[in-house]
């Protein structure tokens, strides 16, 4: 159950038991038996239509059904969409929350905003209209989760199979794409024209190694599939290039009216646009006076003879600027980056286990380190690939992305330089922590292996509970002491958590703005490369992800704001009684439900301050 043995099994077997005893508990004088089975039945129709109009989605999701299906964007089957939303949003509404369990009761309002969420995407985004990523990211998804097997699974037959039966539909894919896509904007395009090749590698490359564990009457049919996939991809990947990049004038910015009722259905917060924007930049703001009180002395060691007057803001960019540039001459190189994580996480975990922060998955886990997959290699330097829902003992990945390669000899050397510095040997700590150990990797394990999170808890969980918990788990290993001895890595760490405020201040700001493109370039990049420090390379790549990626952005420092309050309120409650540990199993035995709803639990309080 965790990598400290024996005794530590029974204080979390006590947490699991009040948990359940919470979670199960109904409102005064219900009678939920029936009202529960009435959400159960039209949770489970719900999520099985909803999977196959979503197939991709469904596939990611280790729900089997509709592997064979590829998604449909065409205007009849996004009214589907729409219209399963609308009927079954109606009878979610009709069941009576007052007569279910409290856990019964968080699963229907991930149901609601779910269904509510569908509605406002295809009736008022409407992204197949503007965004290339829509018809790249169901391509990837549907092929990547057929084929995350090892080598001598005896599922290969099936999934080859639905390989076969997807491949045939991707030139279908592709013509909806040209057909729907009349407003997509430049950094949208490029994007896609950065990561569509890596379909191409799928269907070149990696599904063909695959062939041999088809039977042989499959293969032939595979071989042509796959290549007639492969030239759809290519076929695609000009057409973007040379119709839809010259043509497209389109706009990323979803405006104020968008991006705040986007937001509300990323956030499931009580928090206002105006409260995170504010509280961003104050933690922003703070996190810098701290990184000067960190690095003045390490300035005074590496630059005795280099004397400062400035002062205030123009002082700590001055002297945090050239510790932070001395301090990056410690990292990896590009052969020896996947070693070093691997070193990273040896160090992390030995710390876990020796302050006791939380039970780690056990050593036979399926856990590893690979390159992300080329579809997703633009979009960010790291991921957390979890096992599906319905497939909990798969693989789970912690990717890298490797160095990009242009070609251009001069162009290479300067992005790896950049991107190896930004992530030198300290940044690549905290990136671990974040994204494996304690993050991402293990708040999954415990989602995926508590009796207390239903499949409606999985499915539908919050990313800002999610990308919250590892902000937090990197502030409280430093904060426990994690290098203790080595301030250094402290102010790497303080340099990283800066992305946490900055991230929701770019998104609020960027989306909302009437500044010009221009403006917002020079704006951003300013404030990411001088206030926040970061390299060159990733400042450019933070920059697109803003344009791209609306509202997921702010997920990090809200879930991690609303993470730190309740931790603040759960000590205050238990006092000397507080333990580290015990509150962090309780918090991820929850699931990854939105981080008010573990508030109400965690601190026994309902809706209208009703103790339960």
């Amino acid at each position: 159950m965790s990598a400290s043995k024996g005794p530590a099994l029974m204080p979390r077997f006590r947490v699991l038991l009040v948990l359940l005893s919470l979670l199960a508990a109904p409102a005064a004088d219900a009678q939920p038996l029936d009202e529960e089975k009435k959400l159960s039945s039209l949770a489970g129709e719900y999520l099985d239509l909803s999977c196959k109009l979503n197939p991709s989605w469904a596939s990611s999701l280790g729900y089997r059904k509709y592997d064979s299906l590829l998604d449909d964007f065409q205007s009849s089957a996004v009214a589907e969409r729409v219209a399963l939303a609308r009927r079954h949003l109606a009878l979610f509404q009709e069941v009576d929350a007052q007569k279910l369990s409290v856990g019964a009761r968080i699963d229907l309002s991930l149901l609601v905003a779910d269904a509510e969420a569908t509605i406002f995407t295809w009736t008022e985004l409407k992204p197949q209209k503007w965004d290339p990523g829509v018809y790249n990211d169901a391509l990837g998804t549907a092929m990547l989760y057929l084929t995350l097997l090892p080598d001598d699974s005896p599922l290969w037959p099936e999934r080859l199979r639905a390989v076969l039966a997807r491949a045939k539909e991707v030139p279908r894919l592709f013509e909806q794409a040209r057909a729907n896509l009349d407003s997509a904007s430049p950094v949208l395009v490029k994007l896609a024209i950065a990561q569509n090749p890596g379909h191409a590698e799928t269907f070149e490359t990696d599904l063909p190694r695959r062939f041999d564990k088809a039977p042989a009457e499959m293969r032939a049919d595979l071989e042509a599939a796959c290549a007639a996939a492969a030239k759809a991809v290519r076929d695609y990947q000009a057409w973007l290039e040379t119709v839809l990049l010259p043509a497209t004038k389109g706009d990323w910015r979803l405006g104020s009216e968008l991006w705040r009722k986007k937001l509300r259905f990323t956030l499931q917060t009580d928090l206002t646009p105006e409260q995170i924007l504010e509280s961003a930049w104050a933690a922003f703001r703070a996190t810098r006076e701290e990184m000067l009180a960190i690095a003045e002395p390490l300035h005074a060691e590496m630059f005795p003879d280099h004397r400062h007057e400035e002062e205030g803001e123009e002082r700590i960019d001055a002297i945090v600027s050239e510790v932070i540039q001395r301090v990056s001459d410690r990292h990896s190189t590009r052969a020896t980056l996947f070693a070093d994580v691997e070193k990273w996480i040896a160090k992390v975990k030995g710390f876990i286990v020796w302050r006791d922060v939380i039970g780690l998955p056990p050593a036979t886990d399926n856990f590893v380190v690979e390159e992300t997959p080329g579809y997703l290699g633009a979009s960010a330097t790291a991921f957390f690939s979890p096992a599906p829902p319905f497939e909990p003992d798969a693989k789970k990945a912690y990717w890298i992305s490797p160095v990009p390669v242009t070609g251009d000899p001069e162009v290479d050397r300067r992005t790896e330089e950049s991107l190896l510095r930004e992530y030198n040997d300290y940044g690549l700590q905290t990136l671990t922590i974040h994204e494996a150990f304690p993050g991402h990797y293990v708040q999954y394990w415990y989602a995926q292996n508590s009796p207390l999170a239903s499949i409606h808890k999985k499915v539908y969980a919050s990313g800002t509970f999610v990308e919250g918990w590892a902000v937090l788990a990197e502030r409280m290993l430093y904060e426990m002491g994690y290098a203790l001895d080595d301030p250094a890595n402290l102010l790497i760490h303080k340099k990283t958590f800066l992305r946490t405020p900055l991230n929701a201040i770019l998104d609020q700001t960027m989306h909302t703005t009437a500044m010009s493109d221009e403006e917002i370039d020079k704006w951003a990049l300013d404030l990411l490369t001088k206030k926040a420090f970061q390299e060159e390379a990733e400042a450019k790549q933070k920059l697109r992800r803003a344009k791209v990626t609306s509202t997921q952005l702010s997920t990090y420092f809200v879930g991690y704001l609303e993470l730190s309050r309740l931790r603040d309120a759960y000590r205050a409650k238990t006092g000397a009684d507080f333990r580290p540990r015990e509150f962090n199993e309780r918090l991820l035995n929850l699931g990854s439900i939105p981080p008010r709803d573990a508030a109400k639990l965690l601190l026994r309080q309902e809706e209208g301050g009703d103790a339960k």
